[in-house]
């Protein structure tokens, strides 16, 4: 008879730690171009435009006064007889289309300030320039817009996560993250702070998102890292040795002791540690289950007893 190594299945509370790859990306990123045919720095046939506009404001303006100064005169010829009342219909008329003009040259006028505005194209938020599409002298077109830069937001990076769709139900938003990056030498601790919701068919995994301070611009846009989640802790679950489980034939099992031997059980297992794994099904608290090296080689049925000195048991 053979002495083995055993341990008890009992109920406690067990961490996983899920590991994935990732990166760092940018916050936020924007495609910068003109809203007018110059990107910048050469505003002048704007201000051109601009000044052209104010200036045809400035004679409609002019031609409006005139023509109620006109409409007035008439108005007391009229009451002389001087002049018909049909001549008197006639300059009030052209009184409203010399207001009409003064309107359309006001919007003119806003038009050109518009355009003269948007000769400077500036950023929508604080970042670095990552690329640079236009050189200078390039004629940067409105419509379709020519990209000139490509913005990111860097003062904070969001890392990114690809987790295997086994444990869709274990990562929730505000659980601990710690994530290596090479070259880098002490990890960066954050928190989730989005998971996706849906779950990729092609790669069978689902994204996490988490925010990465970088005041000091260290981090790089782009950069590969490695991601460690710390899961909530499940609490009383049933729970046996890593050491204890064995897989073959494409089955999980352990082997429990029972009236002298072995007996392989098969087992479904739930979240797993390096030390311990959760047993959703079948087994149960006070089983004894052989443990160590012993477990692996075993034939199931042998006789065998635990140790007597109680090596490997919990």
């Amino acid at each position: 008879m053979l002495d083995v190594p055993t341990a008890t299945v009992a109920r406690g509370s067990i961490a996983q730690r899920i590991s994935a790859p990732g990166s760092l990306d940018a916050l936020r990123e924007s495609h910068i171009g003109a809203e007018v045919p110059l990107f910048q720095i050469d505003p002048d046939p704007y201000v051109l435009a601009f000044r052209q506009a104010k200036a045809g404001r400035d004679l409609a303006r002019a031609e409006r006064r005139q023509m109620q100064s006109d409409s007035a005169r008439a108005q007391a010829l009229l009451r002389k007889d001087v002049i018909s009342r049909q001549e008197v219909d006639r300059i009030r008329t052209r009184v409203e289309v010399a207001k009409a003009h003064e309107r359309q040259a006001e919007e003119a006028v806003d038009l050109a300030k518009l355009n003269l505005r948007r000769t400077l194209s500036q950023a929508p938020f604080s970042g670095t320039v990552s690329k640079r599409l236009a050189d200078e002298g390039t004629t940067a077109l409105a419509q379709p817009q020519t990209v000139v830069v490509v913005l990111q937001e860097t003062e904070e990076l969001e890392g990114r996560a690809t987790i295997p769709e086994a444990h869709l139900q274990a990562v929730h938003m505000g659980d601990r993250a710690i994530i290596h990056v090479q070259g880098l030498a002490d990890p960066i601790e954050t928190r989730i702070t989005s998971v996706g919701d849906a779950v990729d068919a092609a790669t069978r995994t689902y994204l996490v998102k988490m925010r990465v301070p970088n005041p000091d611009h260290r981090l790089k846009a782009g950069v590969f890292a490695q991601v460690e989640i710390l899961a909530r802790p499940r609490e009383n679950v049933l729970l046996v040795p890593r050491e204890a489980i064995r897989s073959e034939d494409g089955e999980t099992r352990v082997l429990t002791l029972e009236a002298g031997r072995a007996v392989a059980v098969p087992v479904r297992l739930g979240v797993q540690s390096p030390d311990a794994a959760e047993v959703n099904s079948g087994l149960e608290a006070g089983q004894i289950v052989i443990v160590g090296d012993e477990a692996q080689i075993i034939a199931p049925g042998m006789r065998v007893r635990a140790r007597e000195d109680g090596e490997g048991a919990s």
